[in-house]
């Protein structure tokens, strides 16, 4: 809660009170009336400070949950991240991301866009023939291709596997 806004709010309220004493040593009715309007007013203070404090705290709560979520979808991705390697698969300088074998969990061996992933984002690369007859690797998020130099390949390999054939 915003600290101002309950002092302000405590003060109101004291400030009330204060005028609540006063009002019972009061003779004529023009000044009781003149200490209840400045009663009101206090009161009235005093609530929309609480007001201010409340909502203050709903918009700190508010942010912390959107803190939070970036948090855990940070560590999610820290997760994910560890199952792939960054592998050569082809002859040249293309590189790109493979699933390790050890981290497979039963998911068949599959290639990532480097770019999409290197901006925290997995998109599993496609075959595509150019023209040519030469397959390139497509990735359907971002459209970048990569070229294998083959005009066939075979189907996606673990990360272990790219490695043994280096």
């Amino acid at each position: 809660m915003d600290l101002v806004a309950i002092q302000a709010a405590i003060s109101s309220l004291k400030a009330a009170a204060d005028i609540s004493k006063s009002i019972m040593d009061m003779k004529s009715m023009s000044e009781v009336q003149g200490k209840v309007i400045e009663l009101q007013s206090a009161l009235l203070e005093a609530q929309n400070c609480a007001l201010m404090a409340t909502t203050s705290q709903f918009e700190l709560q508010e942010k912390i949950r959107e803190l939070e979520a970036k948090l855990n979808e940070k560590g999610n991705w820290v997760k994910e991240k560890a199952r792939y390697q960054l592998v050569s698969p082809w002859r040249g300088p293309a590189q790109t991301y493979a699933l390790k074998q050890s981290e497979a969990n039963g998911e068949e061996p599959h290639l990532v866009c480097s770019s999409c992933f290197n901006k925290e984002a997995k998109e599993i690369l496609n075959p595509l023939k150019n023209k040519d007859g030469w397959v390139q690797m497509v990735c359907p998020r971002c459209k970048s291709t990569m070229d294998t130099g083959y005009k066939g390949i075979g189907g996606p390999k673990y990360a272990e596997e790219y490695a043994k054939e280096s």
